[in-house]
């Protein structure tokens, strides 16, 4: 066995995360190389004194899944931060933020009237400590946890820090639906009609965010005949996945004649909830960082 020790800390979050990496088909090659340190899936799995007691750097590797959210889940990243060389953070909330980041639209004071919530400011874990790697997903699909295995323990060349492991294109290069280029000029929702399987969903008049969200997943919602909600962020380049989804709708409504721009601002303010059909994992990351009136 290798001298390699890898942990895994998940103290938030749905648990899908360390349920995609317990499906993965190259888990067993990867225990069979390393030696791990803990597996930790919620709070109360791992205390501070148990992290304390590490040596600094003990850890070769560690998957951290889940958002920072209060002040206390800082203090605990920069402690593992000095337990580990390297860091991974593992699906959509530790990468983006996630589903989450939403609670960020809601001002804390509201949060704090619900039980057991402290009304904490949602966060990706970036935002508290340096991250060496990233893994997207909500959860991670199984050919990227394959691609992060491969390249971190079973390749012999070494992946520069940063890398992000999924594809560089977007989803739409995985696809395979024919694009007609239509202009947009109805919203509609794909659980109230039944989208056409071989044809472009945003043809469709179907919001899918496809084009601004990087590949890697080999377009499993698609093909389920669903449009991508963006769960594996954007695209490298993209700074607000959210502000570019909207963009490209806004670049698709091609009206004329009189009234043309009443007729444009009726079409998109019919997006359902615009905030969470294109921010739905990037609230926590994106431009919309702030909440208005978070009073105590």
């Amino acid at each position: 066995m290798s001298d390699r020790t890898i942990a895994v800390y998940a103290p938030a979050g749905c648990g899908g995360c360390s349920e995609s990496l317990l499906m993965a088909d190259r888990l067993p090659s990867l225990l069979d190389k390393v030696k791990i340190a803990f597996w930790a899936t919620e709070p109360g799995d791992l205390t501070r004194a148990e992290i304390e007691g590490l040596a600094e750097g003990e850890i070769d590797l560690l998957l951290y899944a889940g958002p920072i959210r209060d002040e206390e889940e800082v203090a605990l990243a920069k402690l593992l931060r000095r337990k580990a060389k390297r860091i991974v953070a593992y699906g959509a909330c530790a990468h983006l933020g996630g589903l989450c980041g939403l609670a960020n639209l809601t001002p804390g004071a509201r949060l704090r009237t619900l039980p057991g919530s402290d009304g904490g400011f949602v966060r990706p874990l970036a935002a508290a400590i340096d991250v060496d790697y990233l893994l997207p997903g909500c959860p991670p699909p199984a050919g990227m946890i394959d691609r992060m295995i491969e390249g971190l323990f079973l390749s012999d060349e070494a992946v520069e820090p940063g890398t992000v492991f999924a594809e560089e294109k977007g989803v739409c290069a995985e696809c395979g639906r024919r694009r007609l280029h239509r202009p947009l000029n109805e919203i509609k929702r794909f659980h109230v009609v039944k989208p056409d399987p071989d044809i472009c969903l945003l043809d469709q008049g179907i919001v899918c965010l496809g084009p601004v969200t990087r590949g890697g997943c080999g377009a499993v919602c698609l093909k389920a005949n669903r449009p991508c909600t963006g769960c594996a962020g954007p695209l490298g380049g993209i700074r607000d996945q959210g502000g570019a989804i909207l963009q490209t709708l806004a670049s698709l409504v091609r009206f004329s004649g009189e009234g043309r721009q009443a007729k444009e601002r009726e079409l998109l303010d019919a997006i359902p909830d615009p905030v969470g059909t294109a921010y739905k994992y990037t609230v926590a990351s994106s431009v919309l960082k702030g909440r208005v009136d978070d009073a105590d």
